[in-house]
């Protein structure tokens, strides 16, 4: 019973790294299936949260950039609900189970993730290695648009070859409280440069 569920869940969330990275670059970053998408995000989103300039809202936007306010979570679940119960018939119930809980945290897990990777509230989450690293692996994203079209789980990226690990200038935008990382894989360097309030 654990081991399929388990299963269920871990092919849902792998699954979900593909789900991602098709509708990132194929629905928001082209205008091919929607044209409101393609506004809504590859222009709006990415002219007003531009890499190098305004990527992170700063405390007065905060009141105007909110949490799932164009989210699709439920559609997109609810579409996938055929494909689960596929799961739970030919895998088991707790596999079809599994399937369904790891759906639902990807797409959980993406809208807070984004969101408080471009409106930064100074919790202790988002002081840790990880976040820093999801903050600038999309960073260079907004930078760069053909590539890092993940935002929870990079495996689409690296499996369909669109990663970038490259160092970037520090964030104009940044907050004091802030690292001051330049890139992926400076958020783990040991000897991060401290921001102005850790010194």
């Amino acid at each position: 019973m654990l081991v399929p569920g388990l299963l269920g869940l871990f092919g849902s969330l792998m699954y979900g790294s593909f789900l991602e990275w098709f509708v990132h670059k194929i629905v928001m970053h082209t205008n091919k299936l929607s044209q409101l998408a393609f506004d809504r995000h590859a222009v709006e989103h990415h002219t007003a949260r531009r890499s190098l300039k305004s990527f992170y809202a700063q405390p007065e936007d905060n009141e105007s950039y909110h949490l799932g306010e164009s989210s699709v979570i439920p559609l997109l679940w609810l579409v996938h609900v055929p494909m689960y119960l596929t799961v739970g018939k030919f895998g088991g119930v707790a596999a079809g189970i599994g399937a369904g809980i790891g759906g639902m945290l990807y797409l959980i897990g993406y809208e807070f993730i984004h969101f408080f990777v471009h409106a930064p509230r100074n919790y202790q989450f988002q002081r840790t290695r990880l976040f820093r690293f999801y903050c600038e692996y999309h960073r260079v994203h907004h930078g760069r648009a053909r590539v890092n079209y993940n935002v929870v789980m990079p495996l689409a990226d690296f499996v369909l070859r669109t990663q970038s690990f490259e160092t970037l200038r520090e964030e104009p935008s940044r907050h004091p409280e802030m690292p001051g990382d330049t890139g992926p894989l400076s958020a783990f360097r040991r000897n991060r440069k401290p921001a102005k309030s850790e010194a």
